[in-house]
């Protein structure tokens, strides 16, 4: 099943996260893409290739073709893939974005703001408040939603802040990045920069 080949591709690359964002992602995205449906639906229409944004200076372009997406990122911030999902974090560690691709019947139909509110609504031992809101994520082209949160996992107790933003494509996808930070780092660390990155994101159908 394509959704748990995701999400076990998630969790390993999650793992080599330092062990408090490591731990909080892995429990996010299992609840996240254990909540997908079947892949039974029809046959999905064609999905198109969107050019890669052009990265700013001091920047590169990340590619997943497994799971059909590139994003821009600092060069001097490290990036792994494996099996469909990639985990992009900052150099001092302060900052981790696990990214993956849903193409089964939830992914392809769902709503951007309910994909969201559903991916931290079951993230197990979460402890915080979270809000979601139905705008469009700034500068980006295709539907959108994005879910913050701010609290601890519960088997951590390691405060965080978390951010869901969801890339939506009726009918064909939908991309979650998932976002961590260390809520005791001031000022927040990464704002500017994920916020830039998730600018930059563009999909494109899976070559793998």
């Amino acid at each position: 099943m394509q959704t748990l080949r995701v999400w076990e591709a998630h969790v390993n690359s999650a793992a080599r996260m330092p062990p408090a964002l490591g731990l909080a992602a892995m429990l996010l995205v299992a609840s996240a893409l254990a909540a997908c449906g079947d892949d039974d639906a029809p046959e999905p229409p064609a999905e198109r290739a969107d050019a890669p944004a052009k990265p700013p200076r001091g920047w590169r372009t990340v590619e997943n073709e497994t799971a059909g997406f590139t994003i821009a990122a600092p060069r001097t911030w490290p990036a792994a893939t494996k099996r469909g999902a990639t985990l992009i974090r900052s150099k001092d560690e302060l900052v981790a974005v696990t990214i993956a691709a849903d193409r089964s019947t939830a992914g392809r139909q769902t709503q951007p703001a309910t994909y969201a509110r559903q991916v931290v609504a079951a993230l197990p031992g979460f402890q915080g408040g979270v809000s979601v809101r139905d705008s469009e994520i700034a500068g980006s082209r295709y539907e959108t939603a994005l879910a913050v949160g701010a609290g601890t996992i519960k088997t951590s107790g390691v405060p965080q802040r978390i951010q869901v933003a969801v890339f939506h494509r009726p009918r064909r996808v939908t991309y979650s990045a998932v976002i961590f930070r260390n809520a005791k780092a001031r000022p927040v660390p990464g704002r500017g920069t994920v916020a830039r990155m998730l600018r930059s994101f563009r999909a494109q159908p899976p070559r793998r």
